[in-house]
């Protein structure tokens, strides 16, 4: 066994850590926006639609699960496909990382 041999087993499980890591985004996109100071607002307008028959807490936590829901609905598909474009996967879930790093950054910094 190499020095090398753990850092290449990362990359080649590269997506169940991007999974971990976008769901974490969420989490703590959703604590930041539930969590915002007195004057901060929701600027997504669909939420804000959806808020006027249902509460905000209610709107957005459904958004979130769903979304997190999706993701592991996304982690299944790629335990039982690995190796089906994985390239264009690793490429949408850092994107998607990176997004939500601003986002969370944003809302816990500014």
């Amino acid at each position: 066994m190499t020095q090398d041999q753990p850092f290449q087993s990362i990359l080649r499980n590269r997506t169940p850590i991007l999974i971990g890591v976008v769901t974490v985004l969420q989490v703590l996109d959703w604590h930041s926006t539930l969590s915002a100071p007195e004057g901060r607002f929701e600027t997504n307008k669909l939420l804000n639609w959806l808020s006027q028959w249902v509460s905000f807490f209610c709107v957005l936590s459904t958004v979130k699960l769903i979304f997190i829901a999706t993701l592991l609905g996304g982690f299944l598909y790629w335990r039982k496909h690995k190796g089906v474009y994985e390239l264009e996967y690793t490429a949408c879930l850092s994107v998607l990382a990176l997004v939500y790093g601003a986002v969370v950054f944003n809302n816990y910094f500014s």
